[in-house]
């Protein structure tokens, strides 16, 4: 009879231990739970008949810089938040997200990639190339997720037009592109992402918000808004190059800044005051 007792006892306090809620780690409740049902909101319909005038320009948001840290943490993901490079990743996995190969010399998605091609196209050998495992020489490889760190830049393409019936001056983003920064400082594109397709990824994805913890910002909603910084490393043009084909350091940056007023004159240039 003791014996029952005690296992019975057991079963019972295994069960009401089970039982327990986690504790709240915020007034607020889980930022996932509310955001799981949430779609990006819908992109005006663009009638090309009206657009009498378009670019093309590539830009690059650089982590590093203060206000755009947002897109590179959390390092470790949290029940709520998780960097930019982790959501891209989780959904590529997911099959949620195309992952679109970096053709050479162009900017445009052509070819999708497997989830075989992209782990296999973004796995990179390591400095030493090979390492000893179980007795024997390997290739020392570095898969993508373990070189997610080193996404420190996203490429954007985006188009700017001028819609005449709207009279008015709007960017629409075409595609996304992250970049790892090597040891040695060289960069390589691992693709090219269609950002309408990613949208709704993007938008059960919290991004933190350093002004008000209780507005919950998403990635897509701080790229919509452009709550970011970035620079112009292309505008379509004859040759097809960017920027650093031709101008170099401060140059490089004064040919970006020309490009963005430029834009900016034009836009001004088509109203009388």
């Amino acid at each position: 009879m003791l014996t029952f007792a005690v296992f019975f006892g057991s079963l019972g306090l295994k069960a009401q231990t089970t039982d327990i809620k986690p504790p709240r780690n915020s007034i607020l409740s889980s930022r996932q739970e509310i955001i799981n049902e949430k779609k990006a909101s819908p992109l005006p319909v663009i009638d090309e008949s009206t657009v009498m005038w378009k670019k093309t320009v590539i830009r690059e948001i650089d982590f590093r810089q203060k206000i755009n840290q947002v897109f590179y943490y959390p390092i470790n993901p949290t029940e709520d938040w998780r960097n930019f490079i982790t959501v891209i990743y989780d959904g590529i996995m997911s099959g949620e997200i195309t992952p679109y190969r970096v053709e050479n010399n162009i900017d445009d998605m052509v070819t999708p990639l497997t989830l075989a091609d992209f782990e296999r196209e973004n796995t990179k050998i390591g400095d030493p190339p090979v390492i000893w495992k179980d007795g024997e020489e390997v290739p020392n490889e570095i898969a993508f997720k373990d070189r997610m760190l080193n996404v420190l830049r996203l490429r954007i393409k985006e188009d700017w037009y001028f819609d005449k019936k709207l009279s008015q001056f709007l960017v629409r983003i075409i595609a996304l592109g992250p970049i790892v920064v090597d040891d040695d400082g060289g960069l390589s594109q691992v693709c090219w992402i269609p950002y309408e397709d990613s949208r709704d990824v993007l938008a059960k994805a919290f991004a933190f918000n350093r002004n008000n913890a209780a507005q919950r910002l998403t990635y897509d909603e701080v790229l919509q808004k452009r709550i970011f910084d970035s620079y112009i490393v292309k505008e379509e043009n004859v040759y097809d190059r960017y920027i650093n084909s031709y101008a170099f350091n401060i140059d490089a940056l004064y040919e970006s800044e020309r490009i963005k007023n430029e834009m900016f004159d034009f836009e001004q240039s088509l109203w009388e005051y």
